[in-house]
């Protein structure tokens, strides 16, 4: 007979914010948390299990390569005081930055899917790729030579990681669905593709619409499914749009959020309006207590 406390892994998601994905590459290429198995062969984990993996995400946080973490389990090796080791960070952010700029799109897929399967993606973002996000802003900011051929490169990246996630998303137990709504009309923010992810790799089922210009469309949205609403902007909106938002919060009320620099730089106007809104970067956002009370209230676990 299970021992009661042994849960599924979909829970044992919920609890450690590692993706399945990225479970099943531990347990299988490293060797990494062997939970026993149902007689269907579904995957139960005990409550040292749950605590392995979390030890596994203290060592990866700093610095330690995954296929070292074994080693060091297998040594009950204490876990380290020390800070996080920023420079083999540096070295992850300047190996997807020379792919990035020397435009090499079969090097670059391969090493997204890589790090996405590594360890949660709320610390990929954070040590990762939110840095390097903000260098390839300033870098484009100056207009090199053929920028614009590194921003389509890494938006039809961060598109195919969406696609990729969605389809595991779809096999597996859903957490939850949301409309999911970027109001950055002259390009996809760069945030909002590592937010999108962010969702997905907690379950969540997205109804995602994509640079939408005329937001007075958002009550069909409600019309057409009535689900919780997450909007999400990196840039300053006209007061018209801010004005189109407050309708839309009296439609979905408790059940609408404003994610990214967008509730930053409108937080007066959303404040007045009681729109609730979180500001920062797509990790900022997803960490912050306001949001996590949001999700928690709204998606079933």
């Amino acid at each position: 007979m299970q021992s009661k406390e042994a849960v599924n892994i979909s829970e044992v998601c919920q609890q450690t914010g590692v993706a399945a994905v990225t479970l099943r590459a531990w347990e299988r290429r490293y060797g990494l948390i062997k939970p026993k198995r149902t007689p269907k062969g579904h995957r139960l984990y005990s409550r040292a299990d749950i605590e392995q993996i979390k030890q596994i995400v203290s060592w990866l946080n700093r610095g330690v390569a995954i296929g070292k973490v074994a080693g060091l389990l297998a040594t009950a090796e204490m876990m380290p005081q020390q800070p996080i080791k920023a420079e083999t960070w540096l070295a992850v952010q300047q190996e997807l930055w020379d792919t990035l700029i020397t435009l090499k799109p079969r090097s670059l897929n391969p090493l997204l899917d890589k790090l996405n399967k590594s360890m949660p993606f709320v610390n990929l973002c954070e040590l990762v790729y939110q840095p390097l996000l903000n260098q390839f802003m300033a870098r484009w900011q100056r207009r090199p030579l053929g920028y614009q051929l590194e921003q389509q490169l890494w938006q039809q990246c961060w598109q195919r990681q969406i696609t990729i996630m969605t389809l595991r998303v779809e096999k597996q137990k859903s957490h939850g669905h949301c409309w999911l709504v970027n109001i950055d009309k002259q390009y996809a923010a760069l945030d909002y593709w590592l937010f999108y992810s962010l969702l997905l790799q907690a379950g969540i089922q997205i109804h995602a619409v994509n640079q939408l210009e005329d937001l007075n469309a958002l009550p069909r949205l409600k019309k057409s499914l009535d689900q919780p609403l997450i909007i999400f902007g990196d840039h300053k909106i006209a007061t018209r749009e801010v004005n189109q938002l407050m309708k839309a919060n009296a439609l979905w009320q408790q059940e609408m959020i404003a994610i990214g620099r967008v509730a930053e730089i409108h937080s007066g106007a959303f404040a007045n309006m009681a729109v609730d809104a979180v500001r920062g970067d797509a990790s900022t956002c997803w960490q912050s207590a306001r949001y996590q009370a949001w999700l928690a209230r709204l998606v079933p676990k």
